[in-house]
């Protein structure tokens, strides 16, 4: 029963501040400004692959063992980015955290989803 209020006290919260919280803690990322905060400039792992978000829209890391470049730009609610080494494509993401794991969902939070961890 304290969960169940909890967890309803934590919505209650959340909906009164204008940010929504999932029911597991997590909250959406939802503006340019709240991605730079926290995630811009930090090393994101996923696996034994990392990612680093750099503040004039470049973006670097590793992914299977080989370097990853690119751009990104923040589109309304979503982060976008173009690669510029492997599959070269466009792909606009939603973000969401719990202050220390971001989850990802590709497609415009419609696609497969991963999650990054701050190092």
């Amino acid at each position: 029963m304290k969960t169940c209020i909890f967890k309803a006290t934590a919505l209650a919260v959340a909906l009164a501040s204008g940010t929504p919280a999932l029911a597991d803690g997590f909250k959406p990322i939802l503006t340019e400004d709240a991605f730079r905060t926290q995630v811009v400039g930090k090393r994101l792992l996923h696996g034994e692959d990392h990612m680093t978000f750099r503040a004039n829209g470049q973006l670097a890391g590793n992914f299977g063992g080989k370097r990853l470049k690119g751009g990104w730009a923040w589109r309304e609610r979503y982060w976008c980015r173009t690669l510029t080494t492997h599959s070269k494509n466009t792909d606009c993401q939603t973000w969401e955290t719990d202050g220390r794991t971001f989850r990802v969902k590709r497609e415009f939070g419609k696609g497969g989803g991963f999650e990054y961890t701050l190092r």
